[in-house]
């Protein structure tokens, strides 16, 4: 994912060389124009949807011309090179994927109501510069799967989109099966390079299943325009594996099989975390702080926070809300001091944590010295901040760490296997 691609053009065929599928070079559209070929023939099939009726079929790849001067095109053929002039496939195509293609300058590439797009291996679809628009239905969805006889998980690659990606992308009632495979630093069946800004992506009623890897991978500035009833199952890695703020925009409806992943992140603006019904792992350090605003990071109640090893919470400048939700380890065989804790700070005014459980924290990684460590500040010149109603156990320092050793400011926390508060040496 972080390897750029090299392109060579032979006749009308596009073989990648060295190619990566989340950092593309990025080219000048070519003029050059090429013959269109149209390979589309007619049977009866049984639509994706479930009713039998005639579909448009093809087994033969249609070769795009590059001229922008030219018109969209719409059929069912599979363009033997990127995508430079708006392309449709058309309402019940069936589609076979021989080759991976690229969006390129500002083209829209739409799928129809029930479609269906079988991926050879290790092939994608990449968008560069463009929009991806898909039109699915309930009666009607589009599929992307996989065209081996006996489909796996990792089959082909997925979906990516890189920083100039347009606004009005949309996934509707799209079914993606069986991606994830490595080729080309492939990570998820959807893949989100960082954005230039976000809110330019939405899916909406889509399903995500059978990966061999993450269902969906977004990285900084990757927020959703809106993301709601989709379906994450059977996704090998977890069903997202994306930065802390992308959580904010997800939206109602969705259900999540696998766990939800968080990426070393800094939450600078106020974020909401929504209820899931699986835990979220935090595999990298979360800071909240920001430059020109007080960023709240709020946890939904019932949130159930997996800890990687030796990650933690940073409060510098802003606040954490978190009520009713339990902070443990990650491990598959948890043990004291798996994970540090939470830091907090004299700029953490706003911070609410209350009736919360904490489990195996304790490393001193950071200088970390408890569950919650006030760093650089003594407990009692705290203002605007409630730490009450906790449950600390199965640590390895204590569950409070001040440096003068006061942690009565704090009221109704219980510890369980280990001090309140830092002892006096």
């Amino acid at each position: 994912m972080r390897q750029s691609i090299s392109l060579v053009l032979v006749g009308s065929l596009l073989i990648a060389s060295g190619c990566n599928l989340l950092k593309h070079k990025e080219e000048a559209d070519s003029g050059a124009s090429s013959t269109t070929t149209t390979g589309a023939t007619t049977s009866e099939t049984k639509g994706s949807g479930g009713s039998a009726g005639s579909e448009k079929t093809t087994d033969l790849e249609a070769t795009e011309s590059n001229d922008p001067s030219k018109g969209a095109t719409s059929g069912c053929g599979w363009p033997t090179d990127d995508v430079t002039k708006d392309l449709t496939f058309t309402k019940g195509c069936t589609v076979m994927a021989k080759r991976s293609i690229t969006v390129r300058g500002g083209a829209t590439v739409t799928f129809e109501e029930g479609v269906k797009v079988s991926f050879d291996t290790d092939t994608y679809i990449w968008v560069n510069y463009g929009k991806l628009v898909v039109k699915g239905t309930d009666a009607a969805p589009v599929v992307f799967t996989s065209a081996n006889k006996s489909p796996a998980a990792g089959d082909w690659v997925g979906l990516g989109f890189k920083e100039k990606t347009m606004a009005g992308t949309s996934l509707d009632h799209l079914i993606i099966e069986y991606a994830g495979s490595k080729s080309d630093n492939g990570v998820g069946g959807i893949q989100i390079e960082a954005m230039r800004q976000g809110g330019r992506i939405s899916i909406t009623n889509s399903t995500i299943r059978s990966g061999a890897q993450f269902g969906l991978v977004a990285e900084k500035n990757a927020s959703f325009a809106k993301f709601e009833n989709n379906t994450f199952k059977d996704n090998k890695k977890g069903s997202l594996d994306v930065v802390a703020g992308v959580l904010g925009s997800v939206g109602k409806g969705n259900t999540f099989n696998d766990p939800i992943h968080v990426t070393e992140s800094k939450i600078d603006q106020t974020t909401t975390w929504p209820p899931f019904d699986v835990p979220v792992i935090v595999d990298g350090n979360i800071k909240i702080e920001s430059d020109s605003s007080v960023p709240t990071l709020t946890i939904a109640d019932k949130t159930v926070v997996k800890m990687g090893q030796d990650r933690s919470f940073d409060i510098k400048e802003g606040a954490l809300v978190a009520k009713n939700v339990t902070f443990t380890s990650a491990a598959p065989s948890p043990s004291p001091g798996d994970w540090v804790g939470f830091f907090v700070r004299k700029k953490s005014n706003g911070t609410h944590i209350e009736n919360c459980t904490f489990e195996y924290f304790g490393s001193n990684t950071d200088n970390g010295e408890g569950a919650i460590t006030f760093y650089n500040v003594n407990a009692k010149d705290l203002t605007g901040v409630t730490i009450a109603n906790n449950t600390f156990s199965k640590g390895k320092q204590a569950a409070l760490a001040s440096d003068d050793h006061d942690c009565t400011p704090f009221k109704n926390n219980k510890a369980d296997g280990v001090p309140l508060c830092t002892p006096k040496n």
